[in-house]
Order: C-alpha cells, then structure tokens, then sequence
C-alpha cells in the first residue's frame, strides 16, 4: 500500500488516498482505492504536513497486510495426547444463525426481560444455546448443555440454568411474537394479504394423558398425524405469502384442526394490524364456522373442499365433464362458477357452550374444480399398500386389535374405528369393501377449491391454493430437521417454552433460506452449518476442512467469511463478535 497523489488538471487541486496495487486477468498492474482521504488543501488545515503524515499511515497499513499474510510456525510434537475432558473439535457454522439471531433483537428482547430479576446466569445466553443446538444438534436439553463446550463461544450454564430459563421465557410468547413481526417488519416487510395456516401434532413418549380437569393445554389422546397412539399436543401455525412463520398457538390433543383458526387468526389480526387477510388453508379448516368467521370480519378465505365428502349436487358439478377446459397435452383440466352453497354454523347459548345441532347459513362464493391425471395416479399409489392389507386382514383375520393396520382398516367391513380413528369392535366375519374402493378411484385426481375472492381467475385461485406445500414443508422441517417431538418434557410451562425455542429456530433457518433466495433447503443449510467446525491445530490455531457452495452462499449473505483454512483464536472471537452487534 501507498499514498497516491493525484493532480486534477482543472484547478490544480491535489487528492489523496491509499491505495494497493495488483494485476489483472490479463496481467496488467493496476492499482485500488483502500481508503479516501481528501484534497490536500483541505487536510493542511489539520495537519502539518498531509503527505508525510499518510505516507506513514499507507506504510503501516501495509506493513499489517503483509503480516496478516506472512507464513505462520507450527510445532508438531509427536507424543502430544488427545484429553479426555477436551474439546478439540468446535463448531463455526453457528456464527451464521447468530448473525440472525441478534438482527431480529431476540439478545435484547431476552436481556430487557431478565432485568430485576434474581438470575445468576444469562437467559439469553440459554436460548441462544438452546437454538443453535435445536438447528444444529436436536436432542434433549441435557444434551444441549453436555454440549455447549463445541462451540466457538461461551456459555456458562449448567443443566438446572437451562431449565430455570424455560420456566422464565414460557411466559413471554405473547410478546416474542409481537417483539419478532415487528422486527422482520423493519427488514424484511410482510405480505399482510395472503396467510397459510395448518395443524399438527406432536407426540409425547408417555402411556396416560393429563388429567381430564387439567386446565390449559394438555397432552391427550387424539387424531395423530403419525398414527400413533401416545398423547399428543396440537400446534397451529401461520405463513405470510413470503413463507416466514407469523405466529402459532397450541392445543390441548383432544382439539379438532377447526378449532383451532379462529383464535390464531384473530391474535394474528391484531399483531400485524392487517386491515383484510386472505386465509389458506387445507379442507380440515373448511368449516361453516370458519367461513362465517372470516366472512364476519371482512376478511376472505381460500380453502380445498373434500370432493368425497361434498354434498350430492356439487359432486355432480365436479365429476361433470360439462364446463372444464383442458389445458396444456396432459390432461389436465379445471372449471368454475360462482354459487351459493349451504354450510353449517354451531349454535352458541347464552352462556357460551357449543351445541351439537347447527344452523344452516348460505354464502355465495367462487368454486373452481380442476382435474389433474398425475394427481390420480398418485393417489392411486399411495393407496395401493393400505388396499394391499386391507385383502390380506380379510383372508387372515388378525386376532388382536393391536395388530389391525389403521389405515388399511377402513377398506374392511366389519371393523368399526371412532373419529379419534381408534378401534373400537372387530367381528368375526371380515369383508373386503369394494364399493368404497370403487368410490375413491372414481374421485381420484380431482379437487374442489372454495374462496370468497371472486375477483381473481380460477388459475391463479389454484396457484394460490398451491402455495400451502410450504407449510406443509415447514412441519416437516420441524419434525425431522428440528427434531420437535417427540417432546421429554411434562411441565407445561417447560412445554411451552420449548415450542418457542422451536419456533425461534424454524424462522431462523427460513430467514437464512430467504436470503439465500430459496437456493437450499433448510436441511441442507443445517448440515452445512453443523460441518463447518474447526479443529486445534496447536499454538493459538485452528484448522477448518469444510466449504461448499451453501456455505458460500450463506457467507455472502451473513457477511461472514467462512474461506479461511486456518484461523487464530483472536480471529475468530473477532468473527463471532462480529455478529453479535448491539440490537437498537
């Protein structure tokens, strides 16, 4: 590096800078700005002699370049022994979510929210360890603090911090969700039009339910996705049309998906201050109920209607080939009309309870059917095992309940399932259903969607509708990648707490997607993140062996450099450091 001194031909005027010098592809020497300094003139008034003083300056700018990449001395000593208690290997790959992490405030959100209170470790240092480890080592909380040594950070907390902090955050959900759209408001934007909502559940490994009078939400035995029998929790989640996760709430096991909209969607209201949300969802959610309810606050909805389950007359309409126009050489077709259709609302008494019995509301709405042969044929797979089964119960009836495939059972006649999909009676005579089975390969491939938006095209209705494999895609990310469930936790506050530590690091890995535009799956990010470790080298230095295109990828967009084979421990401290500057 160098002063350069250059003359403008104008008035005389001389500017200065430092610069370097390097050659180009084509090998001619060029020179770069490293830093401006002004016109000369200007800079006597504060110094006595400019040239003399940043000529110093270039040369000790220099001198630390070139000392930055002078070759270091290592040692090797070959009777040196690995330590029982040491921890040699550590992870880098985290500085990435850190970097997230302390964008969104969550470092400030958890220290405001520890202030006055008796804690004699870091709240928010347990969560960022509880994150980092959901994203990049998912397993127990005991786990997570066994393991707080591989990180190229500290974190000073034993096992009882660990839960003390669970306890003290299960109470702040309310304002975390609020405290995070706000934030992902200021540097992302939300799409406030369009929300995906869906249902899970998630598992518990233990026999008994929590008691019936248990208050709050409680593990019970419900309708399990994963068709399990252990008790489950239920948990709704919300997308905007940007696919990053707006809020949740959770549900006692017992609570049917229906239920569960209205609530979230009106705290969803609230907190963002939407003035009209289009809701999407699957047809477990297509309830009279929730169509009156969205349709009450002005808002709209997008939601698939069951074909089988339809009413007589508009399955006619779908299964009629009159109106459906086909589009493109793969059959696929679809057509719509406006109608008005019939659905049923719960009846409320004057003290609140629901009643069985509902009234009968008409709303006009956009049908739009479509027909699709890949869809069929997929259907028609999926359901060939269960079908499969079902032929082989019929011809070896099994003696046990227990020994009675769920799914396969309801092509039998002669076993009766309750709407918890339990078993409740065998006989002794068992029947293959073809009827049923018939009736389902006559509906195969074709969907009904339902929306109040008459104002959009059928075409873009079903592109709309299409976007909810992202949360689809989210619950897997939470179930395999974070590993959710099965939960090892009995306390609800405990329960909660952990859910919000989920949550947290779900929008984290989304954020890193988004920034990445879209490029990895969350899966892959998190395998890249967890390989990028480090191992002592000896003498200060740590040797890193992993780099990849997603690494590049998220460097780029963190603004970490993750290139460098070889890094000193002041290095590093400065990386991680870098990325956790104070949150305004």
């Amino acid at each position: 590096m160098f002063l350069k001194k250059a003359t403008r031909k104008s008035d005389g005027r001389t500017y200065l800078s430092i610069v370097t010098g390097y050659r180009d592809e084509a090998g001619i020497s060029r020179t770069k700005t490293v830093r401006s300094l002004g016109y000369l003139d200007v800079l006597e008034k504060d110094f006595d002699d400019p040239v003399a003083h940043f000529s110093a300056v270039a040369a000790e700018m220099d001198a630390e370049a070139r000392a930055a990449q002078a070759p270091a001395m290592l040692t090797i000593r070959p009777a040196e022994r690995l330590r029982a208690d040491g921890c040699e290997r550590k992870n880098l790959g985290f500085s990435a979510l850190s970097a997230v992490y302390h964008e969104l405030g969550l470092d400030a959100f958890f220290k405001n929210r520890q202030r006055h209170r008796l804690f004699g470790f870091s709240v928010d240092q347990a969560v960022r360890l509880l994150v980092f480890n959901r994203v990049l080592e998912p397993g127990s909380k005991r786990s997570a603090q066994g393991g707080c040594q591989g990180y190229f950070d500290s974190f000073d907390l034993s096992l009882d911090d660990i839960y003390s902090a669970l306890t003290h955050i299960s109470g702040h959900k309310d304002a975390l969700i609020s405290h995070l759209n706000s934030k992902i408001g200021q540097a992302y934007g939300r799409d406030k039009e369009l929300f995906y909502y869906d249902v899970t559940n998630y598992y518990f490994e233990i026999d008994r339910a929590d008691d019936p009078g248990k208050r709050g939400v409680a593990r019970k035995k419900g309708v399990s996705k994963e068709h399990r029998p252990n008790p489950i929790i239920q948990m709704g989640l919300l997308l905007d049309g940007n696919a990053l996760p707006v809020s949740y709430d959770l549900f006692s096991g017992n609570t049917h998906d229906c239920q569960t909209l209205v609530p979230v969607l009106s705290a969803a209201r609230k907190e963002l201050d939407a003035k009209r949300i289009v809701i999407v969802a699957d047809k477990g959610l297509c309830t009279g109920d929730n169509i009156i309810a969205a349709l009450a606050k002005g808002d709209g909805y997008v939601f698939s209607h069951t074909v089988r389950g339809a009413s007589a007359k508009l399955k006619e309409w779908v299964l009629s080939d009159a109106g459906y126009q086909e589009l493109g050489t793969e059959g696929f077709k679809l057509k719509s009309r406006i109608a008005a259709r019939t659905v049923n609302v719960a009846v409320q008494e004057k003290d609140g309870a629901r009643k069985r019995r509902a009234k009968a509301q008409e709303v006009t709405e956009t049908q739009v059917a479509y027909y699709s042969p890949k869809y069929a044929a997929r259907a028609k797979a999926e359901r060939s095992e269960a079908v499969a089964k079902a032929q082989a119960m019929v011809a070896c009836p099994p003696r046990l309940k227990s020994m009675i495939d769920h799914t396969a059972a309801k092509y039998v006649k002669g076993i009766t399932i309750n709407d918890d999909g339990e078993i409740l009676d065998v006989s002794e005579v068992l029947s293959f259903d073809s009827g049923r089975l018939a009736e389902e390969e006559r509906l195969d491939g074709y969907y009904l969607i339902c929306t109040s938006e008459s104002d959009r095209g059928a075409g873009e209705i079903i592109d709309i509708y299409r976007g909810l494999w992202r949360i689809e895609e989210t619950f897997k990310v939470t179930k395999s990648d974070l590993v959710a469930r099965p939960v090892f936790l009995s306390r609800e506050d405990r329960i909660a707490a952990h859910f919000m530590i989920c949550f947290i690091a779900l929008l984290i890995l989304r954020i890193l997607q988004m920034r990445t535009n879209w490029k990895h799956s969350a899966s892959v990010i998190a395998k890249t993140l967890k390989d990028a470790n480090g191992v002592f080298e000896g003498e200060n230095w740590y040797l890193f062996d992993h780099y990849d295109y997603v690494l590049e990828d998220i460097g780029a967009a963190t603004n970490i450099d993750f290139t460098k084979r070889r890094l000193t421990r002041s290095d590093i401290k400065t990386l991680v450091g870098n990325t956790k500057k104070p949150s305004k």
